[in-house]
């Protein structure tokens, strides 16, 4: 059993033994996909520092470099600027002020929280693993500080997932599954863009997806530890 697994069933003892009593059914699914994040991202992150993912990374950059069409190049690009905080800041802005003045504050804080928190988060992890970026092939398109986690992976679902949730959670209809396919799709070709112009190996985009969740896991279970220590079990936000 790996340290991750058996981190994941002391909390999971723990959580039944101290917070059973007040546990509802959205709670402990709360709870159970926090802490699958957490024991996802831990073992990623194991076997990447471990070297057991590096060969299938760059197989799988030197095949996409192989067989992908070249006019994919400026496309990517485009998408790939979208990752950059210089881009995701104003937007980021721009929404949260959007939310605020439709009288949405909790939604307008908690995109804040999940963007900037995620940056720091992804800036902090960044240079603890200090993985360097891939050097496979010229792709005329430079990166840099460390590879692990990517930052663009992380701020996409830090800010593009968080805003495509919120915004989901207030339009009814149809429109709904419009808003999600298209927030879905941008996460995965920011990811994608990633590769395709070989500044990142495919762990660093897995482990950048996790990182945002990761972020927002612990924020949820810290201010759930917080209720319950002070003994406000009622839910209030």
């Amino acid at each position: 059993m790996t340290k991750a697994r058996k981190i994941a069933v002391e909390l999971h003892k723990w959580i039944e033994g101290r917070l059973g009593p007040i546990l509802t059914v959205e709670l402990v699914a709360g709870l159970l996909l926090s802490v699958g994040v957490v024991v996802a991202f831990a073992e990623l992150s194991e076997e990447v520092v471990e070297g057991e993912t590096h060969r299938v990374d760059r197989m799988a950059l030197l095949w996409m470099n192989a067989n992908l069409p070249g006019w994919l190049d400026e496309p990517m690009r485009a998408v790939t600027a979208l990752g950059y905080y210089w881009v995701v800041l104003p937007l980021l802005a721009i929404a949260a002020c959007a939310f605020y003045l439709k009288g949405l504050k909790i939604s307008a804080v908690l995109l804040g929280v999940s963007t900037l928190g995620s940056i720091i988060l992804t800036t902090v992890l960044k240079a603890v693993f200090q993985r360097d970026r891939p050097e496979l092939f010229d792709a005329g398109y430079a990166a840099s500080f460390y590879s692990f986690p990517s930052g663009h992976a992380t701020v996409a679902v830090g800010f593009y997932g968080t805003l495509v949730l919120l915004t989901v959670w207030h339009v009814a209809g149809g429109w709904r599954w419009v808003v999600a396919a298209a927030g879905i799709a941008l996460v995965l070709l920011i990811g994608f863009s990633r590769l395709y112009l070989g500044v990142h190996y495919p762990t660093d985009i897995l482990a950048g997806f996790l990182t945002a969740p990761l972020w927002v896991s612990a924020v949820g279970f810290a201010l759930f530890l917080y209720r319950f220590l002070r003994g406000d079990r009622r839910g209030e936000t």
